[in-house]
């Protein structure tokens, strides 16, 4: 792709910077030029001939460069137009097959799956037991959390759990005999450290501080 077919796609900062360039550089060729002409009828004579010949150069030499570069693209800018436009973000899941509306079905089969028989206890639970359960593969598993949910498979799993540890957290923790570990356990946790870094990126507060505040 050449700079001109490149140039719709980039960002208004990057397309500002270009059009200050161009700005410098015909600026600079205008009042050059200007000074130079002046300079000639205030200054003629014979012996300046040669100098201010040479001196030309310099416009002549941008004047070529801008007719070669329209010239070499003059098809490229009479047959694309050059507004800005943000490019479209590539979609991962655009050729999997998976129509939207069976998408929706499968949301709804998993979260009745989730809900009923609470899978995520399972402390086992993997992205293949899901796309077995719903009798497809386990990149359209994938495809139906992260579409539907907007996350990730362990981040939807870990969702429920804590939902679960929420509930059982604020039915008079405080007087059973069971420790927070006990109910990460119950929850679906394996460990302790598992279940309090879950916990505080999706409650955003410690289980300790949920019970103090749920009191």
């Amino acid at each position: 792709m050449s700079f001109w077919e490149f140039t719709p796609l980039l960002n208004k900062r990057k397309a500002g910077f270009l059009t200050k360039k161009l700005l410098l550089l015909f600026s600079f060729h205008f009042f050059y030029t200007i000074f130079l002409t002046a300079y000639y009828w205030l200054n003629w004579n014979e012996s300046f001939k040669a100098p201010f010949v040479y001196a030309q150069l310099v416009p002549l030499a941008l004047n070529a460069t801008v007719i070669y570069l329209l010239i070499k693209n003059h098809k490229t800018l009479e047959g694309k137009s050059y507004q800005l436009t943000t490019p479209k973000k590539s979609d991962k899941y655009e050729k999997t097959g998976l129509s939207e509306a069976f998408s929706t079905e499968l949301k709804t089969k998993l979260e009745s799956l989730m809900e009923n028989k609470k899978l995520y206890l399972n402390h086992d639970i993997r992205l293949d037991d899901i796309a077995e359960l719903l009798n497809i593969s386990r990149h359209h598993a994938s495809q139906v959390i992260n579409e539907n949910f907007n996350m990730s498979f362990y981040d939807f799993i870990n969702g429920y759990r804590i939902e679960e540890a929420k509930s059982i957290l604020c039915s008079n923790f405080e007087k059973s005999s069971e420790s927070i570990s006990d109910i990460a356990y119950r929850c679906g946790f394996n460990n302790r450290v598992s279940f309090y870094k879950a916990f505080k990126k999706i409650t955003h507060t410690t289980p300790k501080e949920y019970i103090q505040k749920a009191a």
